[in-house]
């Protein structure tokens, strides 16, 4: 993932400013700022949902919004908060109707995600029909990193995809996305505030403040020494 020199905005006003930064091959990266920072933006970018006014937006190589829309999925993954489901069977949660996805990807990815004893327990297994009441809070998440693994995307963006569960529920899925990487040595870009999950798993924090990047470093860097004072403030708030 690469920004370059990236100027956005609505109206006359700039959201972002001349950002430029990296996720290489491998990486995890955490981007953390307040609300207004520019991180959503940044989202809609990846996402190819717009177009950036100035610089470059690119995911492998190519520009987020040249990306078809049938070919994103395998570019990369994109996890939020809660679940989305779709009218149909466990199946096709993971696959959203897509024929290219197999059966046997579908498998291995309940397998790496610790779902699939679950889903075989059901009355008709992967062709169980969805219902809200199916699965734990926990286990609809990890039926989304599913979703968004099952294509073998070289990326996976996630968007506060764990604040909403329990401390052992997030070491569960933490576990699940370090299986995920070693098996397909995945790049991970983390929107969160949780600096639990942050000193767990992230290699690198970049903290957006004003549309630009205010400081990076590793985890322990801009916590323990952050260097300057938007920074500290922004880390003693989610503390």
């Amino acid at each position: 993932v690469e920004f370059r020199n990236v100027t956005f905005g609505y109206d006359e006003r700039k959201i972002l400013k001349q950002l430029s930064f990296q996720v290489k091959q491998g990486e995890r990266v955490t981007l953390m700022g307040r609300t207004g920072a520019g991180k959503s933006t940044i989202l809609k970018l990846l996402l190819g949902l717009y177009e950036p006014q100035e610089g470059e937006v690119q995911i492998q190589g190519i520009a987020a919004s040249n990306i078809p829309d049938g070919d994103k999925r395998r570019i990369f993954g994109y996890v939020e908060q809660s679940f989305h489901m779709v009218p149909g069977s466990v199946k096709d949660q993971i696959t959203l109707f897509d024929p290219a996805i197999t059966d046997q990807a579908v498998k291995k990815v309940a397998s790496l995600t610790g779902l699939q004893d679950t889903i075989e327990a059901l009355p008709e297994g992967y062709d169980t029909i969805c219902t809200p009441e199916l699965f734990s809070q926990g286990q609809w998440q990890l039926l989304s990193i599913a979703r968004a693994a099952v294509a073998d995307p070289p990326v996976m963006i996630l968007d506060e995809a764990t604040s909403a569960l329990d401390m052992t529920v997030q070491k569960e899925i933490l576990g699940l996305l370090d299986s995920l990487q070693e098996d397909r040595d995945m790049s991970y870009l983390f929107i969160c505030h949780d600096l639990a999950l942050v000193q767990l798993f992230c290699d690198r924090v970049i903290v957006m403040h004003d549309g630009h990047v205010e400081e990076e470093g590793t985890p322990e860097e801009i916590i323990e020494h952050p260097k300057t004072e938007y920074t500290e403030r922004l880390i003693r708030s989610v503390l």
